[in-house]
């Protein structure tokens, strides 16, 4: 090899060093322990004059394939990035994602208004096709759970009633319609109180494919962080369409306790909004009419629904709180009457 070739190498092996030093780590730590950022073989598909405005690179993030295209001369205005992205992404039918060293505060909001995705080498992201927009954030320090929150309850729930479901983190987050960082967040909270376990596989090899651990201590640790869905109880003087038997309604159809006399359903807030329902606000005819008791929930109830009544483990978690000896043996024969509680 002589000394020009050499040193030509050596200028775009660097290059490619510098860029995995910056970039890949951070990505690595924050979103997907499988990165893969390599330099692109394929750059003479791209024509000239892009060449000189950006280095490209072949990324594999989240199972996802992109090309990384570096600014080495800036352009004049964003409607001429995005006349370049889309040439580039009609050239090689990939996502583009721009990387800077630095960037104004101009620049990266003209960037977000117009859905541009981009990744700053202090770690600030922008990638609408994955669903994350990240700001530089401290070091991740794990949390002690003391209740789940809505999404995480949401995935203990798909997994406790979808027996023997194996899936990684994108599958799951279109199983719930999560985008990737929400769907992530919560299979980590489920790994961190060892409600699932992960290994590594998949197509790419790099795939961290989540299962839930045994049925009986599922549920029983599960138990402990499950919270009421219930953000709001409203009264109506009819049954809304849309919505399911809830509360000790539910309660007296699916066990031994009596009914409580009135009507008790749920709806999620999305629905309620929908609806445009008449909600009686005057207290005393709360107390002297046999209204409709409506829970407002912050997760849709249909997404687990049980033949007209919300799920079980819901369910328990509206009623686990009442101070009410014949409510707590009604829940416990509910709960022990499930298949998927039976040891």
């Amino acid at each position: 090899m002589n000394n020009g070739i050499f040193k030509i190498y050596n200028v775009i092996l660097k290059e490619v060093v510098i860029l995995l030093l910056d970039v890949e780590p951070y990505l690595k730590e924050n979103i997907d322990d499988n990165i893969e950022i390599k330099k692109w073989s394929e750059t003479d598909k791209i024509p000239v004059f892009l060449r000189n405005i950006y280095r490209f690179y072949f990324m594999t993030l989240l199972e996802t394939t992109c090309i990384i295209a570096e600014i080495i001369e800036e352009t004049s205005g964003i409607d001429a990035i995005k006349k370049h992205i889309m040439r580039i992404e009609e050239l090689t039918n990939l996502q583009v994602v721009l990387y800077y060293k630095d960037i104004t505060r101009y620049r990266r909001k003209s960037l977000i208004e117009n859905r541009i995705a981009f990744v700053i080498e202090d770690g600030q992201m922008f990638l609408p096709f994955l669903g994350l927009n990240l700001k530089k954030a401290p070091e991740y320090v794990k949390k002690k759970l003391i209740k789940f929150s809505t999404s995480t309850q949401l995935a203990y729930l798909y997994f406790l009633y979808n027996n023997d479901t194996i899936l990684n983190t994108i599958e799951f987050s279109k199983c719930l319609g999560f985008n990737v960082m929400t769907a992530s967040r919560a299979l980590n909270d489920l790994h961190d109180v060892q409600l699932v376990t992960y290994k590594i596989g998949g197509k790419t090899g790099r795939s961290k494919i989540y299962t839930k651990i045994a049925n009986s201590e599922y549920i029983e640790k599960g138990m402990q962080f499950i919270k009421s869905p219930i953000k709001k109880v409203v009264y109506v003087k009819s049954v809304p369409e849309k919505t399911l038997v809830a509360g000790l309604e539910a309660l007296s159809e699916l066990s031994m306790i009596n009914p409580p006399g009135y009507s008790v359903r749920a709806i999620s807030k999305h629905v309620l909004e929908q609806l445009n329902l008449d909600i009686v606000k005057n207290r005393d005819i709360v107390k002297d009419e046999k209204l409709v008791e409506l829970q407002i929930w912050d997760y849709e109830p249909n997404l687990f629904a049980n033949k007209g009544h919300v799920d079980p483990m819901s369910l328990y978690a509206t009623l686990k709180d009442e101070n009410d000896e014949r409510v707590e043996q009604a829940l416990e024969e509910l709960l022990r009457g499930e298949k998927w509680l039976r040891d």
